[in-house]
């Protein structure tokens, strides 16, 4: 039953007949691809009509488009029913929901990759506080051995006073004899 076709006949404008097939040769389309895709684009449009919302303040906005564009767009909005601000209205909303939910979906990826990197970081932390503690132990063992060290310094300095007061005597008792002898 899917591809049964069936007739439809109709009367229109004589102007719009032209303009109808100005489009259709510029398309390459046949009259049937035509009045099939307004016929189903009427029943199921693109954008679907909105209710002008009370939206409080408004502001006007204006741009200037080329002329085939723009009566293809005055078609569009005649078979759809709608007006040019319903259109827009419709196509801002759309692109505004659009990106909020994509950046939305950003904030979301790089809040994941925050709480990766964050448990990343609390492992970091742990391994920092082990080399934190081990090192902690070397400098104590450092120190000890520092603190050996200068004890083993004192020592030599005090032995090395010895020595020097011992040779400073020997020097001393030396040169008394010496001078006894002359």
């Amino acid at each position: 039953m899917a591809d049964e076709k069936k007739g439809i006949t109709v009367k229109i404008d004589a102007d719009l007949h032209a303009e109808i097939r100005e489009f259709i040769e510029q398309n390459g389309m046949t009259m049937a691809e035509f009045v099939s895709q307004a016929l189903y684009n009427e029943l199921h449009p693109k954008i679907q009509p909105q209710e002008v919302k009370n939206m409080g303040p408004t502001r006007t906005m204006a741009f200037q488009m080329p002329e085939d564009m723009f009566q293809k767009l005055k078609d569009y909005l005649h078979r759809h029913n709608i007006t040019q601000k319903q259109f827009v209205l419709g196509l801002v909303e759309a692109e505004l929901k659009r990106d909020q939910e994509l950046r939305a979906e950003t904030v979301n990826e790089l809040n994941k990759a925050r709480d990766g990197e964050d448990e990343d970081e609390a492992e970091s932390e742990d391994f920092d506080e082990e080399l934190d503690d081990e090192e902690s132990e070397y400098e104590e063992e450092e120190l000890g051995d520092a603190e050996s060290e200068d004890e083993d310094e004192e020592l030599d300095d005090e032995e090395s006073e010895d020595e020097d007061e011992e040779q400073n005597e020997s020097e001393s008792l030396s040169d008394e004899a010496f001078s006894m002898a002359m």
